[in-house]
């Protein structure tokens, strides 16, 4: 009798929830890119130079000469995925199940890998890391640093460990370094 339009009905049910299962983890990955893109832009006001955008080749462009300025807003866009990813993992309020969250930390943690992969890939540098290095930072620490973040990140959605990570960058180095939550 009944029992076909029940499981019709489930199956509907499944997929659609499936779906949005997906289009969270998607919208969640977009986000995680555009925050990432934000930080720039932010760091570039709080600099005082205009940036201009070029969606194409996906890439930004100041209006500065000065190594510091350009090399705090190359750094702007990493950083801006640390603390995403810090507040996300960091916050017990925050659900870590969340299809929308997971696909914002997938962002974070691909973005660790496969920045240092085309940057040492592709002639000449690629994207904040070519402006890093154009600005006299040594790049191999930093994407030692990135891979290493997106694995310890990749280790506390999966087991939520109650050390922190962290990176901090001065005008004259990069400390990187792990603080324990008691």
């Amino acid at each position: 009798g009944n029992s076909g339009v029940a499981l019709a009905g489930e199956t509907i049910g499944a997929r659609w929830g499936l779906a949005k299962k997906g289009a969270g983890f998607i919208g969640g990955y977009l986000s995680g890119f555009l925050f990432h893109e934000a930080g720039h832009e932010i760091i570039s006001r709080i600099e005082g130079v205009d940036m201009s955008w070029s969606v194409g080749d996906n890439r930004w462009y100041a209006t500065t000469s000065s190594n510091g300025k350009l090399r705090n807003i190359a750094f702007a866009g990493f950083g801006a995925e640390i603390l995403s990813a810090e507040i996300i993992l960091g916050f017990d309020k925050i659900p870590k199940d969340n299809t929308y969250l997971l696909g914002w930390l997938a962002f974070n943690i691909l973005n660790s890998f496969l920045y240092p992969l085309r940057n040492e890939l592709q002639s000449g540098g690629y994207g904040d890391l070519e402006t890093l290095r154009k600005t006299g930072v040594d790049t191999g620490f930093v994407e030692v640093g990135m891979i290493a973040y997106g694995l310890v990140t990749a280790y506390r959605i999966y087991n939520n460990p109650k050390f922190i990570p962290y990176i901090r960058v001065t005008k004259e180095e990069i400390i990187i370094g792990v603080e324990w939550k008691f």
